[in-house]
């Protein structure tokens, strides 16, 4: 593991993990990506978040069919859609579907999720969830700052209303 916690050297060798451990996350380094989270700025330091932690295995199983639902619906049309022309553009493609397609088969086993869920009330704004990814992209460098793999994914939320049924 890279222990070098300079947050440029995090910043530039941060990327999306898609094959992630199923090994447990202890409560503790949940908590600090976490208290990262709560630490960004935000519009005007209202907070209007909350982060909903899961690792109930069933729950993951459940949510997994309309992440996978999504995969086959959304990802596999806008991968062949886009298609680069043959070389290494190509591969670096392929290579892309294939993480994505792991993650899509191992996302239940991923040991914890985190929600970044907006608390607002009301009908949102489109500038309502402008403060939760703030929020996000710090428990994202605090991950990697942890030596934790993690990665943002929404794709679930095309579903979100069954998705809620089945949570």
């Amino acid at each position: 593991m890279d222990q070098n916690t300079d947050i440029f050297h995090i910043m530039h060798t941060m990327r999306a993990m898609r094959r992630l451990k199923p090994d447990p996350v202890p409560d503790h380094l949940v908590k600090k990506v976490l208290e990262a989270g709560i630490a960004a700025p935000n519009g005007g330091n209202s907070q209007r978040w909350r982060f909903l932690v899961i690792k109930d295995l069933e729950i993951k199983r459940r949510v997994q069919i309309w992440y996978k639902k999504g995969f086959e619906e959304i990802v596999v049309p806008r991968h062949a859609e886009h298609e680069p022309p043959e070389g290494p553009a190509r591969e670096k493609h392929a290579r892309e579907l294939k993480a994505i397609k792991y993650l899509t088969d191992h996302y239940h086993e991923a040991p914890v999720w985190i929600a970044a869920c907006l608390n607002d009330g009301k009908t949102p704004t489109r500038s309502a969830p402008g403060s939760i990814y703030p929020a996000v992209q710090n428990m994202l460098l605090a991950c990697r700052a942890l030596g934790l793999g993690a990665t943002l994914t929404a794709r679930h939320l095309a579903y979100e209303k069954e998705v809620e049924h089945t949570a």
